[in-house]
């Protein structure tokens, strides 16, 4: 029982962390109020467009889900209309916002006043630090003179009983401000300094939407077991291979997330394919290792397979069998007695002896010792 009633304590105390906080925006000014004025320009315009801008932002960061925060957001006006400072008020208060962000760019008789400044109703508080951020984000993005985080008794400011603060672009009447006023690319990151303040003041990273990686990369090396390979081929999923860098390197950029194949190829190696797996914003590394191919031993080729060595001398039969025959000194030999064939003893004739070469020759003989020893023997 008491487990269960802790986990509802849980729940019941983080739920505020996940709803969407609710942002009024203000653009200061509007109908017949111009509000400030010079260099062709009207402060109703331009901080209409920069709270335009700033409102898309926060509507697409919640949409991303790739970063950022959950926002709900109302302008105290969205179009070129008079409402007064107590109606921006009281609007916000009925709301419930959780913020008040108002916009506003200075004006002023001497053209040389130049910088950006921003306000909240006290030092202290959850006020006091948005305005400190967007102050921070304000200078970064533009580089303008700091005039500095102040404290004024706006009725805005005043009046709203949530955090709030008013932020002064530039100034509206010098030129180097005007600029910047005037550019959309400067009015976009002014808006995209609102963005980050806020994000960062509800302790989000800051991140602006769309800026979210869709596509990752492999990269790698190429080698055996004596290191790099140079001159190495390397593709990704079967395109056009490419060669390796210096070291054996190799990176393929802008891969869809999911499921790839490298292959590599190099001489003298069997190829490789390796299986990688891409996640968006991130960079697979891989090695892919080849085993050289180990070349075949040297066999030198006959040059006519088909040539016969040609046949054998024919023997010569006026020679003797005896001659080239090295007979041991030491043996006592003596003749060999003729068969009951009138042939030598062992029952092979002659003319066989003859017929066979030089090689039968050296075998007779042999036997013809052979005999001769025995005969000696059985006379002893």
């Amino acid at each position: 029982m008491r487990r269960l009633a802790l986990s509802a304590v849980v729940l019941v105390w983080a739920a505020p962390a996940a709803a969407q906080r609710l942002i009024v925006i203000d653009p200061g000014h509007g109908g017949e109020d111009p509000g400030g004025t010079g260099n062709a320009m009207e402060e109703k315009d331009v901080v209409l467009d920069v709270c335009n801008r700033f409102r898309d932002l926060l509507d697409a960061d919640s949409a991303d889900e790739g970063g950022g925060g959950s926002w709900r957001v109302l302008l105290t006006r969205d179009s070129d209309e008079y409402v007064s400072l107590g109606a921006r008020s009281s609007y916000a208060n009925d709301q419930g916002a959780d913020r008040f962000m108002s916009i506003h760019s200075n004006a002023f008789g001497d053209p040389s006043a130049n910088g950006t400044e921003t306000f909240a109703y006290a030092e202290g508080g959850n006020g006091a630090a948005l305005r400190n951020l967007v102050q921070e984000e304000m200078l970064e993005a533009w580089g303008l003179r700091d005039r500095g985080n102040k404290t004024a008794n706006f009725a805005v400011l005043r009046e709203t009983s949530m955090p709030a603060e008013l932020h002064e672009l530039a100034f509206i009447t010098n030129a180097g401000d005007a600029a910047l006023l005037a550019s959309d690319a400067d009015r976009q990151r002014a808006a995209e300094a609102h963005l980050y303040a806020i994000q960062r003041h509800f302790d989000i990273g800051a991140y602006l939407p769309g800026s979210a990686p869709s596509v990752g990369a492999v990269a790698g090396t190429v080698i055996d077991d004596a290191g790099p390979i140079a001159g190495a081929m390397v593709s990704l999923d079967g395109a056009a291979a490419v060669a390796v860098g210096e070291g054996g390197s190799f990176a393929f950029i802008d891969v869809p997330p999911g499921d790839h194949v490298v292959r590599a190829e190099a001489a003298d190696h069997q190829p490789e394919d390796q299986p990688v797996s891409i996640v968006a914003g991130q960079t697979a590394q891989i090695e892919m290792r080849l085993v050289a191919i180990e070349p075949s031993p040297d066999v030198e080729p006959d040059p006519d397979p088909g040539a016969d060595d040609g046949p054998n001398p024919a023997p010569d039969p006026d020679a003797d069998p005896d001659d080239g025959i090295d007979v041991d000194p030491g043996l006592d030999a003596e003749p060999v007695p003729a068969g009951p064939t009138g042939g030598l003893a062992g029952g092979c004739s002659a003319a066989g002896a003859r017929t066979g070469g030089p090689q039968l020759a050296v075998v007779f003989y042999l036997l013809a010792l052979l005999a001769g020893t025995r005969t000696r023997s059985r006379n002893a």
